[in-house]
């Protein structure tokens, strides 16, 4: 054998062992991929990685799209496909975080955001980056992070504001729904005074003990249905526990709350069907009117509050308003 064929054997050998050591690598890989895909199925989380220079995007082991119901070549795998399908409301403070990430400004992208649907819905995304290359002028090459659908999740923690903020029988704001709103309303431009009706429904406790609670419930549904349809349209309505509710009226004009107080006696004292039974409800309201904004809900509250007591004291079914002057 020549040194020429001596050499050619070694070469041959070296491509063989190569080729052999490549498919073992390709095997491992595959391995590797099928752990990770597995690992990652129905976790609602994908792998991205963006080739910056092209802005092409690809996805480990899933269509790009998928997680708002795109099938396979029904969208572009780019940056552009991505921005175009960001929420309107929140577009534009994503693509800025984006930006400034590649821009080396911040050292990861890291933002909660909406994306729309294929079917017009919204998909609740929780993405993370950082640029992971540079080219040689040290320009960003390639950029990889996480996709993570938190849709369910986010349902799920507003499900848990609503029932923080609502009355659970009712769906009306709760008394620290109604403090909250009332804070807004007396810290914004539009805010122009006005006035807490408290409502405390007459011998409720009777009804519910000869009725029974469902009875009971179904005549406060009632109640919430006629303060509804009666309160003014930018009114806050709210029930505190049990027979207490609790109306706040963007206006300081006593005749209009003399008139709203006045309708409700009316229309709520007027037998309505229950359960096959009849029944009415008499209410004392106590009224206190505000025109400073920095009244606090507590003391506004108090003061309806007493108000409607006395009204109690005077036979019960009318309303009054807080007098200062009888009160000092």
């Amino acid at each position: 054998m020549t040194d020429k064929d001596k050499i050619i054997e070694k070469l041959s050998n070296k491509i063989v062992m190569l080729t052999q050591e490549n498919e073992l690598i390709k095997d491992e890989h595959k391995k590797l991929t099928e752990y990770l895909s597995a690992a990652l199925d129905r976790t609602g989380l994908f792998i991205w990685e963006q080739h910056i220079p092209s802005g092409q995007l690809k996805i480990l082991d899933q269509a790009f799209g998928s997680m708002c119901g795109f099938e396979t070549n029904e969208i572009e795998s780019t940056v552009s496909s991505w921005k175009n399908n960001l929420h309107p409301d929140d577009k534009e403070k994503v693509i800025a975080a984006f930006e400034e990430h590649l821009a080396g400004i911040t050292p990861y992208f890291h933002m909660t955001y909406l994306m729309k649907h294929k079917d017009g819905g919204d998909v609740w995304v929780s993405d993370r980056g950082r640029v992971i290359e540079f080219d040689d002028d040290n320009n960003p090459l390639r950029m990889t992070g996480t996709h993570t659908d938190i849709t369910q999740e986010k349902l799920y923690e507003l499900e848990l504001a609503q029932y923080a903020n609502l009355d659970p029988l009712t769906n009306l704001l709760n008394r620290k729904a109604l403090q909250h709103n009332f804070e807004v309303y007396t810290n914004t431009s539009k805010y122009c005074g006005g006035a807490l009706f408290f409502i405390d429904l007459d011998d409720f406790k009777s009804i519910n003990d000869i009725y029974g609670h469902k009875v009971g419930d179904k005549l406060l549904l009632h109640v919430t249905s006629n303060f509804d349809a009666l309160a003014p349209t930018d009114a806050l309505i709210a029930r505190f526990g049990g027979d207490e509710f609790a109306i706040i009226c963007k206006t300081t004009d006593r005749l209009a709350l003399e008139l709203l107080a006045q309708s409700i006696l009316t229309i709520l004292a007027k037998p309505t069907k229950i359960e096959g039974i009849k029944i009415s409800i008499n209410l004392s309201i106590g009224i206190c009117v505000f025109e400073k904004n920095n009244e606090s809900f507590a003391n506004i509250y108090e003061r309806a509050d007493k108000a409607m007591y006395s009204v109690k004291r005077k036979g019960k079914n009318h309303y009054a308003f807080w007098d200062e002057d009888k009160e000092s």
